[in-house]
């Protein structure tokens, strides 16, 4: 009697040990598709009864079946360390990649409506002028092409400066920075190191209790992947099932507490946000953390809003914009300024009769000629920091273009009625090939803005290439990982297949044992 109960017992646990196994791998089955999921695995055991008889017969009972003795998952740390410094470095060359793509967009000139066109038509219209200084349409068209080339160049600053803000914020605005990409970066940042210190703490909790948390542990490790994602960090694991995340010498998560908190503050021109790390109550452990961002979404965003010199920034396009504007600006009014225009307050029109360079000082004197290009304010500034932004022409040129001294002022015996000299609108349209314009590096206006745009086309083709390279690199180390971690249908059939027909045999074996009683209690009556 006791063989025939020992081998139902054996039996029943056989039918419950595959029963729970097929469980598994019904799960497994249904979360082939979640963000995350590990593949588990029931990790098999013998069970003894711990006495080993030495006759054979008894020796038959000495096992009493199979057991499982842990639910593990199909992990690779090597992988998943791997996986992470990869994503970084991906993650960093796509925020690059993508913004260059914006600025090249922006400062394009393959349409008719880039400043190369546009500067070019105002050169073209001086030399009309030229030889038509009279002709009010032809002063009228370089009025229209100047403006033109004004608005494109206000355009085209504006849509980078908004591309930055966007980024990083506007140092000038400090509530800019509350809407900016990296804020809501950090934001979510944050968010996700709170994440895994709360669930340090529950897989703490579950492993010290005897249970197998699982599903706890593939969060934290998504979070871990979304985390590197945004900034390099360290993850040192610890027996208790907690990990430690740190940037550079400074802790971010410490067991169930969060311990650094990234912020970001208001910086200067040249870098608009600084990211500081801080602790629980606000103090700084971290004034400037970009030198241990060195990969990742964050530091694409700072690298992209900031400064750094020999690369490809906003900041960077905007200060050779800025160049080109206020070079050309000043180059040109020093023309005008050494002129004569039209006078059409007399009739006949009549040549100015400078102040400071009279035809004949015994006449009434005329004001010296305008400033043709000024700022908003409808002057010339000191510096060129932002004059792209508010470059315009004279609204007194404006609303009268006989203003524009296309006559020269220098030469000898010059009589007043002598207003079809066209000498300075030649000088001003010989521009065009003035190669010793200050600031243009030796370069003509026109040649400056197809370098200005060829090099940033060729360093963002740089930066396409590393950021192909990383996603090929990423996606590769992914589909390792995957085949690691992820649930592949065939093994879980397999594998179905291989315990179903092993708990059909423990139920043969059930149904044998139990008329194996029958047929002793039958005896016994």
């Amino acid at each position: 009697m006791t063989s025939s109960l020992f081998g139902i017992y054996t039996a029943q646990r056989a039918l419950t040990l595959n029963q729970s196994v097929m469980d598994l791998i019904s799960n497994n089955i249904s979360n082939m598709n979640t963000p995350g999921y590990s593949k588990q695995r029931a990790e098999l055991s013998q069970l003894t009864s711990g006495n080993f008889s030495s006759l054979p017969i008894k020796a038959t009972q000495d096992g009493l079946g199979a057991i499982i003795s842990d639910i593990s998952r199909n992990r690779d740390i090597y992988l998943d360390n791997y996986y992470r410094r990869e994503s970084a470095q991906y993650n960093y060359y796509k925020e690059l990649n993508s913004n260059a793509n914006l600025i090249e967009d922006i400062t394009s000139e393959l349409d008719n409506s880039g400043i190369n066109n546009t500067l070019s038509s105002f050169y073209e219209a001086l030399s009309y002028l030229a030889t038509n200084p009279t002709d009010i349409v032809a002063r009228n068209n370089v009025v229209q092409s100047a403006l033109e080339l004004t608005t494109t160049m206000n355009s085209v600053y504006t849509r980078l400066e908004d591309l930055r803000t966007s980024l990083v914020g506007d140092y000038t605005d400090p509530s800019t920075l509350d809407s900016s990409k990296l804020n809501i970066a950090l934001g979510d940042l944050n968010d996700k190191l709170n994440s895994v210190a709360e669930l340090n703490e529950s897989i703490t909790l579950s492993s010290s209790q005897g249970s197998i948390p699982n599903s706890l542990l593939d969060e934290r490790d998504l979070l871990l992947d979304e985390i590197s994602s945004l900034i390099p960090v360290d993850i040192t694991s610890h027996s208790n099932g907690s990990v430690t995340l740190s940037i550079g010498a400074t802790n971010l998560v410490s067991g169930s507490e969060q311990t650094g908190f990234f912020n970001a503050v208001s910086g200067d021109i040249d870098n608009p946000a600084i990211v500081q790390i801080e602790n629980g109550t606000g103090g700084v452990l971290v004034s400037d953390a970009s030198s241990v961002i060195g990969s990742g979404q964050i530091a694409g965003i700072l690298e992209m809003g900031g400064s750094e010199a020999n690369k490809l920034t906003i900041k960077s396009v905007m200060d050779e914009l800025d160049t080109l504007a206020y070079s050309v600006a000043d180059a040109f009014n020093a023309i005008q300024q050494n002129g004569r225009y039209i006078d059409d307050s007399v009739d006949p029109p009549e040549l100015s009769n400078n102040t400071s360079n009279p035809i004949d000082a015994a006449q009434p004197l005329d004001a010296d000629p305008l400033l043709f290009f000024v700022d908003d304010a409808g002057t010339f500034p000191a510096g060129s920091a932002g004059f792209a932004k508010i470059i315009t022409v004279n609204d007194a040129i404006i609303s009268n273009p006989y203003q524009i001294a296309a006559a020269d002022a220098g030469f000898v015996g010059v009589e007043f009625s002598e207003t079809g000299d066209g000498t300075n609108a030649l000088l001003m349209s010989k521009m065009r090939d003035d190669s010793s314009i200050a600031g243009l590096s030796g370069a003509t206006s026109e040649q400056f803005i197809t370098n200005m745009v060829g090099e940033i086309a060729s360093k963002a083709n740089s930066i396409k290439n590393n950021f192909d390279i990383k996603e090929a690199v990423s996606n590769q180390v992914s589909l390792q990982r995957n085949m690691v971690t992820g649930v592949n249908l065939d093994e879980e059939m397999t594998d179905l297949i291989r315990f179903q027909r092993s708990y059909e045999a423990a139920a043969r074996i059930f149904n044998v044992l139990d008329e194996n009683i029958k047929t002793i209690l039958n005896m016994v009556n």
